[in-house]
């Protein structure tokens, strides 16, 4: 069984052609992340059409730019995810970006949204989806003030300093098929213990201009059992082990 733990199954325009790909390829469970204000009940609405699909809801850092709105509407996304809570998986997706978003002044808004979103994962008792770009120095520095059930660095591609230490702390790590191309992404696969490892597609992110899909996972899979010398049915069991350790609501309905 492949899971991909993080897709942004919201933006795609033929949800229904994205999932039968990925039951074709052996993709039985999909995590769907939220990341803007409007996003939060589109993805629960998918979640409650597709079987396969499992909501994370979490404001993603780049809301900061996108939504000028966004601080005063923080609140109401609060309570939707914390009366949704026993719905969810995951809280996510939820970081800082200090690469993309280039305009210092929004950061301090952005660390506000994340330790808010950090602040509801403790409460809901939900392991939490990260984005780190270009920020890793004070999102491993923050993360250490939550008591959180399980965290997830998602396409993690900075410092090997940081990914020793969330690899010290025992965080998990979900490898996107940019390990194809990327010389990063190849070291963090490469550094990772196995029991650490996860799988995702960050669809419909573009990988080499090619719209990323759920599918993708399979090959993922593949280019990680080259790095790691080990056989893909084993290392797909030891995924599978991982994922069900830090997404244990991803398995409740069996």
């Amino acid at each position: 069984m492949l899971i991909d733990v993080h897709c942004h199954m919201n933006l795609y325009l033929n949800i229904d052609e994205i999932i039968n790909e990925a039951k074709n390829f052996g993709i039985d469970k999909i995590i769907a992340v939220g990341m803007s204000a409007l996003s939060q009940k589109r993805i629960l609405e998918i979640a409650e059409q597709y079987e396969s699909v499992y909501p994370a809801l979490g404001i993603h850092p780049e809301e900061v730019k996108m939504n000028k709105n966004i601080e005063s509407e923080l609140d109401s996304v609060i309570d939707l995810i914390t009366s949704n809570g026993s719905k969810l998986c995951a809280i996510g997706e939820i970081g800082l970006d200090h690469h993309f978003i280039k305009e210092k002044e929004l950061y301090p808004l952005q660390i506000k949204i994340f330790n808010q979103m950090l602040a509801l994962a403790q409460k809901l008792q939900l392991p939490v989806n990260v984005h780190t770009k270009g920020a890793e120095k004070l999102i491993f520095e923050t993360l250490t003030s939550y008591n959180l059930t399980n965290v997830n660095i998602h396409w993690y591609s900075g410092p090997e300093k940081y990914l020793k230490l969330g690899i010290d702390r025992g965080y998990y790590f979900s490898i996107t098929p940019a390990i194809k191309y990327s010389p990063a992404v190849k070291k963090t696969a490469s550094l990772l213990d196995n029991n650490h490892l996860l799988l995702e597609s960050d669809g419909p992110v573009k990988f080499s201009g090619k719209l990323g899909t759920p599918a993708m996972i399979k090959d993922v899979l593949n280019e990680i059992s080259l790095i790691k010398k080990v056989l893909i049915d084993e290392l797909e069991e030891i995924i599978l082990q991982n994922t069900k350790n830090i997404f244990p609501r991803l398995f409740n309905k069996e």
